[in-house]
């Protein structure tokens, strides 16, 4: 299998996730490209990959599935039998069925899945659960995945994969998209950085007390950016 170019392509509000498909995708090839697919207007696009290429794929775990934002984005990105790897950050509880779900979406999409694996990340809720992580000697062992693919992946054809991962089927029922209700202190000093950082456009560019709850994923990232 020839590869040309690596693209790291993530959804990664607080970054873990980010940081954790760079640091795979740069131990396959230092030179990787970045596709940012948190922002609601480069979701909208489509992008399309050829098959000397390889794309890292990560997307966080939300109650054992991947968001609804990360499904729509994925189903934006198309192969032409592009060897994929496939990335899910979860919060140290379990990542049930987020690897199959992704498997399943990529091929869908034209992609040949090659190698998966589940990495741990700061929980979205606080900084007490897995608090700092991914850290250096989590992206250290990203990075040392990345190597391993390379090495494996250079010997063999797209077509000698056929990759298994953990999960079952139907995948674990989706739970509610229900907002959550953040109180704006005197400390606010309305500079609006939370709207930035939102990866659903919740918040209004009005106020950053004007909330759309129907739009809000939980993600935590205002709350978690917030200077």
């Amino acid at each position: 299998m020839i590869i040309n170019k690596v693209t790291a392509a993530y959804f990664s509000p607080t970054d873990t996730t980010r940081k954790t498909v760079q640091a795979i995708a740069g131990g396959i090839l230092p030179e990787i490209e970045n596709l940012d697919l948190t922002r609601p207007e480069v979701r909208a696009e489509h992008y399309t990959f050829k098959a000397d290429e390889m794309v890292v794929v990560g997307a966080p775990v939300y109650g054992g599935r991947i968001p609804l934002v990360s499904y729509e984005a994925i189903r934006h990105l198309h192969g032409k039998c592009t060897p994929v790897v496939i990335a899910a950050v979860y919060g140290n509880r379990d990542f049930d069925d987020a690897l199959l779900e992704m498997r399943d979406l990529l091929s869908a999409q034209g992609f040949i899945p090659v190698a998966a694996g589940a990495f741990i990340g700061e929980h979205s809720f606080g900084n007490t659960v897995a608090a700092g992580r991914p850290d250096r000697i989590d992206l250290y062992k990203c990075a040392d995945f990345g190597r391993q693919i390379y090495f494996w992946c250079k010997d063999v054809t797209v077509g000698q994969f056929a990759l298994k991962v953990p999960g079952s089927y139907p995948y674990k029922t989706r739970g509610p998209q229900s907002g959550l209700v953040h109180e704006i202190s005197a400390d606010c000093i309305h500079c609006m950085h939370c709207v930035d950082v939102c990866p659903t456009a919740a918040i209004s560019p009005k106020s950053p007390a004007i909330k759309d709850m129907s739009l809000c994923i939980k993600c935590q990232a205002c709350a978690k950016k917030c200077p």
